[in-house]
């Protein structure tokens, strides 16, 4: 099944198809023109030991000119076109892959590796460049080519077609027989080999740190040497078997010709063949076998392009976690409001209701605070609302209309995210910022970081803002990568915020600063807060408590102060976190 839709894939690109089509009819004119060239210049060295007239040979002394100037002509033009298809493949295939994935993420891909991912993205599609190098287009030619040495031989000598096709097609088959039997199960080896491998090295990277401080890298070392040793014996179980099958092949060559020369004399014995026919037909044998000799390799090839789709095909047949119909049309002028209205909401089906029965209004131009500790169910319904998962009970309201009916790409335009863990590339901080908006004047960029309180401290690197900030912003702290997430999500000028632990990687006066600049950003637009930090929150219109995944408590901040519930408790614990030095998880367990 795989092959044929990895063909199916490939085959949607008519360019591609032309090729194909192409680079198979110059192989084949390569080969025969290598056959036509050892097969006049033995005809030419017998005929001249016969010393006739220099007229006579003419016409063979232009087929050598000929046959040797087409065959470089010929290689050259079926390389490039070749290499050409190849790579028009692996964007074909690249493309199809990132349009299958793009739907997944984040929730989709959350059950996989990130080092798994990536070699799944990278090293398993370069894997597919031997696909058709090595695996459509060796039988393509082989077929094609030897039909022709069919007709030379039928002409030449009639009565050896059959015995050479035999064993030309005989010692075709040796070969990939053997890498089947004694290889092929290592390209599958080795391609799971190099996936595990890979995904430890980035594991081992991108937790270096947390290794480093636990004293576990030369245990994570000996693992990754282990797995580097299991590879190696993959790749030498492979190449011991394709050489064994290439070795097969040029035995096979050498018997072929041999047997062409001992029965051709016979027929030169009983004048059905001209002597000086002889060395032509055992040498354009030996050259036909250059269509032979790459058989082999097919097999293995095969194992290992279909392990790598496999692979791939798994990724794209996930199923996402939000299902959109092709026939969604984005709906434009939405009002900037949210209505949540008895939604329910669970992971998997049979497990326990993260949020349950949860309702409430966020009419334009309001702001809403949803508070509660650590599980409590706040990150779900932020995710739900950006439609990274989908509900099926109960019912999300935007701009009056069903979030289910309303494309991923329009809510996540009208709404402007920041999460708790934002993703910054490496690149300079300007540019992460301008991620949110490319095309943003240098006055707006300069507003969106005044916001985020990042000024004074750009103020102190040498580069400001073209300082690069590292993979994923490991050059900086926790801090002042969420304010750079935060001053990308205010440069969107999106008419929805939604906020989700805006200030968690901030200390507490920077928090209590970013804060204030957020609520004045806040102003005329409709903006969802999530946080279980609680100062600033007395200018919220309404504040949701969430415990347990229900709405516990709600209402203005002086309504659940007087109320001295849930929200007052935790209240008043945060107001002794800096003097008794309660640390946030502490924080989140006691509240």
């Amino acid at each position: 099944m795989s092959i044929w839709r990895l063909l199916k894939i490939i085959a949607s690109s008519h360019s591609i198809v032309s090729l194909v089509i192409v680079s198979t009819l110059l192989g084949c004119l390569t080969i025969w023109s290598n056959v036509g060239l050892m097969t006049v210049s033995a005809w030419l060295i017998a005929a001249a030991a016969l010393q006739p007239a220099v007229s006579e040979l003419s016409i063979a002394i232009v087929g050598v000119r000929f046959f040797g100037i087409a065959r470089a002509v010929f290689r050259y033009m079926e390389r490039w076109v070749t290499h050409d298809a190849t790579f028009r493949m692996l964007t074909c295939i690249r493309v199809w892959l990132y349009k299958a994935v793009e739907p997944l993420a984040p929730a989709g891909l959350a059950g996989y590796r990130s080092g798994d991912l990536f070699t799944r993205m990278v090293a398993d599609v370069e894997t597919l460049k031997y696909f058709f190098l090595r695996v459509l287009y060796p039988p393509l030619v082989a077929i094609l080519s030897l039909a022709g040495v069919v007709f030379f031989t039928l002409y030449i000598a009639a009565g050896l077609t059959g015995v050479i096709i035999a064993l030309m097609i005989f010692f075709g088959l040796l070969g990939p027989a053997i890498i089947s039997r004694w290889g092929g199960q290592a390209g599958k080896e080795a391609v799971a080999a190099r996936a595990a491998l890979n995904a430890a090295l980035a594991d081992t990277i991108q937790g270096m740190g947390d290794l480093a401080a636990f004293d576990r890298i030369s245990g994570q070392m000996n693992k990754i040497t282990a797995l580097s040793e299991r590879l190696a014996s993959r790749q030498d179980k492979a190449n011991q078997a394709n050489v064994l099958a290439e070795s097969a092949g040029f035995l096979g060559m050498n018997i072929t010709m041999v047997v062409t020369v001992v029965l051709g004399i016979q027929l030169v014995r009983s004048g059905e063949l001209p002597g000086v026919w002889l060395a032509a037909l055992a040498l354009a044998v030996q050259s036909a076998f250059e269509a032979v000799l790459p058989l082999p390799s097919v097999v293995y090839h095969l194992e290992e392009s279909l392990a790598a789709a496999r692979r791939l095909l798994e990724v794209a047949d996930t199923q996402a976690a939000v299902t959109e119909s092709r026939e969604m049309a984005a709906v434009e002028n939405l009002v900037p409001s949210i209505e949540v209205r008895n939604l329910a909401f669970s992971y998997q089906p049979q497990s326990k209701r993260v949020l349950n029965n949860v309702s409430f209004s966020l009419p334009p131009g309001r702001r809403l605070a949803i508070v509660g500790a650590s599980g409590a169910g706040k990150s779900t319904l932020a995710g739900l609302v950006l439609k990274l998962w989908q509900y099926r009970q109960g019912e999300i309201l935007l701009g009056g209309r069903s979030l289910n009916a309303i494309p991923a790409a329009t809510v996540r335009d009208l709404v402007g995210y920041v999460g708790q863990d934002t993703y910054l590339f490496n690149a300079s901080i300007g540019d992460n910022i301008l991620l949110a908006r490319p095309a943003a004047k240098p006055a707006e960029l300069a507003a969106a970081v005044r916001a985020a309180e990042l000024t004074d401290w750009l103020r102190t690197l040498p580069k400001n803002m073209d300082t690069m900030v590292g993979r994923n912003g490991l050059a900086l702290s926790g801090g002042e990568r969420q304010r750079i997430a935060l001053a990308r999500v205010l440069l969107k000028n999106s008419p929805i915020l939604l906020l989700d632990e805006p200030t968690a990687a901030l200390d507490a006066a920077t928090a209590q600063k970013a804060m204030h600049n957020i609520l004045q950003v806040m102003a005329g637009r409709t903006t969802m807060l999530i946080t279980h930090h609680l100062a600033g929150l007395e200018t919220m219109d309404e504040i949701l408590v969430l415990d347990g995944g229900q709405v516990a408590e709600r209402g203005t901040w002086d309504r659940l102060m007087a109320a001295k519930g849930i929200y007052y408790r935790m209240w008043s614990l945060q107001q002794n976190v800096l003097a008794d030095g309660v640390s946030e998880a502490e924080f989140d367990r006691k509240t």
